[in-house]
């Protein structure tokens, strides 16, 4: 739990990892103007529920998220981004969502009001493990891990469901295809 509250106080400083992109695509970045992620609450004190990975029984009526972020500087050379969808399913409420990975120091914390039916968009580019944590205004933060091994050549989303009084869903979607992999054979001076 240090790591997380660590992480937390660090998502302001960290702003060289973490592009905002407005619906437009040419919209509010980090760097400019526009609505400002706010301080994760205190880590030290809360409990973390663990959400339900299952498939989440209906997907994001918005067509586009409401905001989207890009965290680190990947993905690696023949990699796509992961793709982590959270949407509200429940009246307009402040939903605060967390995304952390320790290894590379990547860290966002953002509690915008989520209209019934709209999404976030959260791409994640470097291949290290995040740790996700989800709350809306007055109810349970819950929390789920997503391996760094989603960062690969395949198509991959998770969706995050957060109702208004069920435990918050998850569930991942990958194409799982094998990835193209590279190998050098020496040659017949034995250089490569």
């Amino acid at each position: 739990m240090r790591r997380r509250a660590l992480l937390a106080t660090l998502a302001f400083g960290l702003t060289g990892c973490l592009d905002l992109v407005g619906r437009d695509g040419n919209g509010p970045t980090a760097h400019g103007t526009g609505p400002e992620p706010t301080p994760a609450t205190d880590a030290t004190t809360r409990t973390v529920e663990p959400a339900e990975q299952r498939a989440p029984q209906s997907d994001p009526e918005a067509e586009s998220p409401t905001e989207t972020y890009r965290l680190g500087d990947g993905p690696p050379s023949g990699a796509q981004a992961h793709e982590l969808v959270v949407w509200r399913d429940g009246p307009v409420r402040p939903v605060t969502v967390e995304v952390s990975a320790p290894e590379a120091d990547i860290a966002v914390s953002p509690t915008p009001q989520l209209e019934p039916g709209a999404y976030l968009l959260f791409e994640l580019t470097e291949r290290v493990d995040y740790e996700v944590a989800v709350h809306v205004k007055g109810g349970t933060w819950y929390g789920f891990d997503l391996p760094g091994s989603y960062v690969d050549c395949n198509d991959s989303r998770t969706t995050v469901r957060v109702p208004e009084s069920e435990p918050v869903e998850y569930g991942t979607f990958t194409t799982a295809m094998g990835c193209r992999v590279t190998v050098s054979s020496p040659t017949a001076d034995g250089d490569e």
